[in-house]
C-alpha cells in the first residue's frame, strides 16, 4: 500500500462516523392505532408476537423516485412486446417496397429525396407484387455482428487492411469468436507482481466467540492504521459502489470494518472482501489523484497510480486477498458473488481483460446457484441486494457478450424471473447525500433499462439479417431496411425521454450538465450553474472538456464518470444501430436508397464527442466502466471515419447530410480516439496494442 496516498488525499483520515439508523418505512396496523414506534419485524412485530395478535402490514406507498423507476421499465416491457411482434410482421416478405428507390450520387443533393419512411413496422414491408428467384452474391448478405473488431471481417475493410497495413495481418477465424479473441490478445501479458504484499503478525487480543468457533490464527497489519482503512473504504464506496453498487455501504462499515480493525485478519469471507474494497480503494484514490504512469509530448497519461503494469495501485492488499481466498472460494452465499465481482472490478482496472471476463463468469455462476438454490424475500432489503448483485452480472456480462462476443453464462435465463433493484431504504448519511448530489440510483437504474433496449435491439437486426440470409429472394436487404431499423432506435429517443429531469441533456450537447435540476439539490450542488446567474441563461456551462492536457476537476461520487458512462453507451446504442448500413453502402451501393443515407448519417452523428473520450473522464481511466470494450470500439469508428474520406458515396453521406456539427467536430472526436488507444497501448493494455497495430499504415 502506498501509505503517502492515503495520508496525503484529499479526502483526509476521518474518523469512524456513526451511519445513521434504518429509516422506518411501514408500521403494522396495530402499532399505528396505539400510535407508538413499531420495529417491523416480520412476519410479527414484537408488540403483536407480545400480545400474541395478528399482525398486518400495509403496502408502503411509492416514493417518486419508485415510480420513476416503475415507468422506465413499463416502457421497456412496452419495448419488448413489439419486438416480440417483429417475426410475425415480416413473414412472406421477399423484396423491397416499390417506394424504395435505389440511391444515385446526384441524389444527395436533393434535400426533397429524404422523405421519412412510416413509424411502424406494418409501413416497413409489403407483399411483393413479383418473386425474383435465384440468390444474391455472398458478398452482399449481411451478417450481423454486434462487436466491433469484426468489422475487421467486413471485405471492404479487409481490402484496406491489405492495402494500408499488410502486416497485420488478420485471421479471420481470430475474430470470430470472442473467447478467441479475448485469449489470443492476452497470451503475452505478464502477470501481476506477486512481491508486493503487506508486512503482517499475528494478532493479540479478544476475539468475538465466532471467530474463535472459525479458528486459525488472525492477523494484523502494522502499515494499516484504523483511520487508513476507513478512508480506503469510505473511497470505494464513494466511487466505484455508486458506479456498480452491488455492496452494501452501511453493513461494511458498521459491522465487516469493526470486525477487521477490531480482530484483525484471517482466511473468511469478511476479510477477503475487506481487503479486496481497501485494493478498490486505492485504485479510485491513485487512480484519479495519483501520478500519471507515463508522459507523452508533456501530456500525462490518463492512466495513474501504481509503477509500471505489473504493479498497479491497490496490489499489496489484492495479493493478500488472493493468499486468503481459497478458502472461502466455493461458498454458495451473496458475500461468494460480491467476493468475484470485487476481484473482477479490480482485474478491469489494471486492464487485466482475460481475468477480468474469467471473474465475471464466475460471479455469475455463483450467482445462478444461489437464487436457484434457496428462496428470499425478493422486497427486504437483502433481497434487493441479492437483485442488484444478480443486475450487476446480467449488465456486465450483457456488455462483454455484445461489445466483444464472449459467450453468456446460464445465469441470463433467469432475467424474465428476477425484476429490478428498486433501492429500499435504509441508507446510511454518506448514500443519501451521494444520491442527492449525483442521482447515483436514478444513473444506475437509467444504465439498466437502456440495457435491455440494447439487447432488443440487436435481437431485432439479428432476425432482420438471418431472415435476408435465409430467404430465397435475389436481393439482398429485402427485410433489413431502412424504416425497420429507425423504429428500433426510436426506443432509444423513448428512453431518453422517460430519464429523470436530473439525467437530461440536449442530444447534440454530450459534455453539457444535465439540463435540469430539482429544487431539494440546492447544497452542495455540484452543477455550478443551478445556483449561479448562468442558470438563466440559454447556454449550458460544461461538464466535460477536450482540453485533456491540463490537470482535470475533480468531482465526488465519481459523477463525471456516472454521466459519461450513461450518455457514452447511449450514442454507442445508436451507432451500433445503424452500423449496417455503412456495411450496404461499403458493398451494395446499388441498392442503397435515400432512407438508407440517412441511417449512415445517423450513424456518424453519434460517433461525436463521446464523453468518456472527454475530461475529466479519460484522465482516470482506471474507472472507466466496461474499459475492455472501448478500444476496439474506437477501432472500428476510426476505420469508417477513414473509410469515409476516400469511398465516394461515404464521402458525399458526410458532405451533404451529416450537418455543419459533424464538420467541426470530426476531427478532434478523430484525434481524442486515437490519444486514448495509445495512453493504454503505451501502458501495455494488449487490446489497445492489438488496435494500434490495425491502425499503423491508415492513420500513419
Amino acid at each position: 500500500m502506498n501509505q503517502d496516498s492515503v495520508s496525503s488525499s484529499t479526502l483526509g483520515a476521518a474518523p469512524v462516523r456513526k451511519d445513521r439508523g434504518p429509516i422506518a418505512s411501514q408500521a403494522c396496523d396495530v402499532c399505528r392505532q396505539r400510535k407508538q414506534r413499531c420495529d417491523e419485524n416480520s412476519p410479527k412485530c414484537g408488540l403483536c408476537t407480545r400480545l400474541k395478535i395478528e399482525c398486518n402490514y400495509r403496502e408502503p406507498v411509492p416514493t417518486k423516485k419508485d415510480k420513476t423507476m416503475v415507468e422506465i421499465l413499463d416502457r421497456v416491457k412496452n419495448i419488448e412486446v413489439m419486438l416480440e411482434q417483429f417475426p410475425q410482421l415480416a413473414t412472406g416478405i421477399a423484396e423491397f417496397k416499390p417506394s424504395q428507390t435505389p440511391l444515385t450520387h446526384s441524389s444527395l443533393n436533393n434535400p426533397l429525396s429524404f422523405k421519412a419512411e412510416g413509424h411502424t413496422f406494418a409501413t416497413t414491408f409489403s407483399h411483393p407484387n413479383k418473386t425474383i428467384t435465384g440468390r444474391m452474391h455472398t458478398s452482399t448478405i449481411y451478417t450481423h455482428h454486434t462487436a466491433s473488431h469484426k468489422i475487421l471481417l467486413w471485405p471492404a475493410i479487409q481490402q484496406l487492411l491489405l492495402q494500408a497495413a499488410p502486416s497485420s495481418n488478420v485471421d479471420g477465424k481470430f475474430l470470430e469468436r470472442g473467447a478467441v479473441f479475448m485469449v489470443r490478445t492476452q497470451t503475452s501479458r505478464p502477470p501481476l507482481s506477486l512481491d508486493i504484499d503487506l508486512q503482517e503478525r499475528p494478532f493479540v487480543g479478544m476475539q468475538s466467540l465466532a471467530s474463535r468457533v472459525v479458528g486459525g490464527s488472525r492477523t494484523t497489519f502494522p502499515g494499516l492504521v484504523p483511520e487508513a482503512m476507513h478512508q480506503l473504504a469510505v473511497s470505494y464506496f464513494d466511487t466505484f459502489n455508486f458506479l456498480y453498487p452491488f455492496m452494501d455501504r452501511q453493513t461494511f462499515l458498521s459491522d465487516t470494518l469493526v470486525k477487521e480493525m477490531s480482530e484483525g485478519f484471517d482466511g473468511d469471507m469478511e476479510s477477503v472482501i475487506a481487503l479486496l474494497i481497501f485494493a478498490l480503494g486505492e485504485v479510485a484514490l491513485e487512480g484519479s489523484c495519483g501520478s500519471p504512469v507515463d508522459i507523452y509530448q508533456a501530456r500525462p497519461s490518463g492512466i495513474r497510480g501504481g509503477s509500471g503494469s505489473s504493479k498497479p495501485p491497490g496490489a499489496s492488499f489484492f495479493n493478500e486477498a488472493m493468499k486468503k481466498i481459497g478458502s472461502v472460494l466455493t461458498e454458495c452465499n451473496l458475500e461468494n458473488v460480491q467476493m468475484f465481482c470485487l476481484t473482477a472490478l479490480y482485474y478491469q482496472s489494471c486492464y487485466r481483460h482475460l481475468e477480468f471476463w474469467r471473474s465475471m463468469v464466475s460471479a455469475s455462476s455463483a450467482c445462478d446457484i444461489l437464487i436457484t438454490s434457496d428462496t428470499f424475500d425478493w422486497k427486504s432489503p437483502k433481497g434487493d441486494l441479492i437483485k442488484r448483485a444478480y443486475w450487476h452480472c446480467a449488465t456486465m456480462e450483457t456488455t462483454l457478450h455484445l461489445d466483444i462476443d464472449l459467450p453468456l453464462t446460464s445465469m441470463m435465463n433467469l432475467e424474465t424471473h428476477i425484476e429490478m433493484p428498486l433501492f429500499p431504504t435504509p441508507f446510511c448519511e454518506d448514500d443519501l447525500k451521494g444520491d442527492q448530489e449525483s442521482n447515483w440510483q436514478a444513473h444506475s437504474s437509467s444504465v439498466l433499462a437502456l440495457r435491455r433496449i440494447c439487447v432488443q435491439m440487436q435481437n431485432g437486426i439479428s432476425e432482420m439479417s438471418r431472415m435476408d440470409a435465409d430467404s430465397s429472394c435475389s436481393k439482398a436487404y429485402t427485410f433489413l431496411t431502412a424504416a425497420g431499423v429507425r423504429q428500433l432506435a426510436f426506443q432509444l429517443t423513448q428512453w431518453r425521454g422517460l430519464l429523470p429531469s436530473a439525467l437530461q441533456w440536449a442530444e447534440d450537447e454530450p459534455a453539457s450538465f444535465p439540463c435540469v435540476q430539482t429544487p431539494e439539490r440546492e447544497i452542495g450542488n455540484i452543477d455550478p450553474s443551478f445556483t449561479s446567474p448562468m442558470s438563466q441563461q440559454s447556454s449550458r456551462p460544461v461538464l466535460f472538456s477536450t482540453d485533456i492536457d491540463e490537470e482535470p476537476v475533480r468531482y465526488p461520487y465519481a459523477y463525471d464518470i456516472q454521466v459519461a458512462t450513461l450518455r457514452t453507451r447511449y450514442y454507442y446504442a445508436k451507432y451500433m444501430v445503424y452500423r449496417p448500413f455503412v456495411y450496404k453502402v461499403l458493398h451494395s451501393p446499388e441498392l442503397v436508397t435515400p432512407e438508407d443515407a440517412q441511417n449512415v448519417a445517423e450513424c456518424l452523428q453519434s460517433c461525436l464527442m463521446w464523453p468518456i473520450l472527454l475530461s475529466p473522464p479519460s484522465r482516470c481511466k482506471r474507472l472507466i466502466p466496461y474499459l475492455s470494450t472501448w478500444s476496439q470500439i474506437f477501432l472500428s469508428i476510426l476505420i469508417i471515419v477513414h473509410l469515409s474520406k476516400g469511398n465516394m458515396m461515404l464521402k458525399d453521406i458526410c458532405d451533404n447530410m451529416c450537418g455543419e456539427r459533424y464538420h467541426a467536430e470530426i476531427d478532434e472526436t478523430v484525434r481524442l480516439m486515437l490519444d486514448w488507444i495509445r495512453d493504454l497501448k503505451d501502458a501495455e493494455d494488449p487490446i489497445a496494442l492489438w488496435c494500434w497495430s490495425m491502425l499503423r499504415g491508415i492513420y500513419w
